[in-house]
């Protein structure tokens, strides 16, 4: 995942870099804020560029892809192995980019020909992007490069979908095959990044799929796996819609022998699914986050330390609900920290403004 590193080295030498991410699922907050296309947006020149023979760390201009280059032959700094596949392959370049003409070029990324032709078409759809439902053709371009050829530009695909709304994340899941999925899932070396493919296979209702999903999910009860355990739960729950908010209750919340970690993941897959845009106009969306909020009152009941996260979804969720079960943790032993307090005084001190829980209260 080199690019990843560069793109985060590019970031941290020239500025931070904000993503222009909306409700991003939060579930795939691993990945870096700041994308390839982010920095070719802020960038207000970019040029792909070779080594000069003979000269390390000094590059001559191939291409113009935006903004103006006009001088010479530039010294920048490279990556020591990017310089030596630089060397081996003669078709691929380097990405250099500066934010103003008075700045030094700074390097982005390592393009071959595919990576080439990607990085010119990110920087040809950047000002669409930046129009009305713009965000939406940002993630459709990158969803349907999730299952490229090229590494590069899968990579960078991934990250993009992978901070993508949940709603977006569902609505294009079917763009990538389930087969491909599977195999994804499959390689542990990349386990950390499985979490967006596994809230895509949350959306198939293949038998197979789904008997799968609830595997996966029993062994991290079974084992107290706490690596992709959000993002099991919500697949677990989208895959069975009638019930698999309840049966998360009773592995996780009707004992009191999980750990803070298991809950606070747990907790993270039920506020994405309880947080999904929708509400109020999907009765089936709304009644799953009644369901979820039956079972907070039961993980308060076990659990009260953790009182505070769930606070904090009821006051982005605006509902009124657990008012007296918050009351009573909040009055009660000092199990809270701070955080957490400051969150149920606020919850609390907000609840009257907000309309009645459906059958909560």
């Amino acid at each position: 995942m080199r690019t990843i590193s560069l793109i985060i080295c590019a970031a941290f030498l020239t500025g931070a870099i904000n993503a222009p991410v909306v409700n991003a699922c939060m579930i795939c907050v691993p990945y870096p804020k700041t994308t390839l296309a982010d920095v070719l947006n802020e960038r207000e020149s970019i040029v792909l560029a070779r080594e000069k023979i003979g000269k390390p760390y000094f590059f001559r201009t191939v291409e113009v892809l935006k903004g103006e280059y006009i001088g010479d032959d530039f010294k920048a700094y490279i990556y020591s192995t990017d310089r030596r596949m630089l060397s081996n392959n003669l078709k691929d370049v380097a990405v250099f980019g500066k934010e103003d003409s008075g700045d030094d070029w700074q390097y982005i990324a390592y393009a071959d020909i595919e990576s080439q032709a990607f990085v010119r078409e990110i920087i040809l759809q950047v000002d669409s992007w930046q129009k009305f439902k713009g965000s939406l053709r940002r993630i459709d371009f990158f969803a349907k490069r999730l299952a490229d050829g090229n590494s590069r530009i899968r990579e960078q695909a991934y990250l993009e979908v992978g901070r993508a709304p949940y709603s977006s994340i569902k609505r294009i899941a079917g763009s990538i095959p389930r087969q491909q999925i599977r195999e994804f899932l499959a390689n542990w070396r990349l386990i950390e990044w499985h979490s967006l493919y596994i809230l895509m296979l949350g959306q198939s209702r293949h038998p197979d799929d789904r008997a799968y999903i609830r595997n996966k999910l029993e062994n991290c009860a079974r084992y107290q796996i706490t690596l992709n355990l959000s993002a099991w739960v919500s697949a677990f729950i989208e895959s069975q819609p009638d019930f698999g908010v309840e049966e998360i209750e009773k592995l996780y919340f009707s004992t009191r022998d999980r750990t803070r970690d298991e809950l606070e993941e747990v907790l993270k897959g039920f506020s994405v699914l309880g947080s999904e845009s929708g509400i109020p106009f999907k009765p089936d969306i709304v009644d799953r986050r009644h369901r979820i909020i039956k079972s907070y009152a039961t993980l308060l009941d076990n659990y009260p330390m953790m009182a505070g996260l769930v606070a904090k979804d009821l006051t982005n969720w605006k509902t009124r609900a657990l008012v007296p079960q918050l009351s009573r943790i909040k009055n009660g032993e000092p199990i809270l920290d701070s955080a957490s307090l400051f969150a149920v005084d606020y919850y609390l001190s907000m609840a009257a403004k907000f309309p009645a829980g459906k059958g909560i209260d």
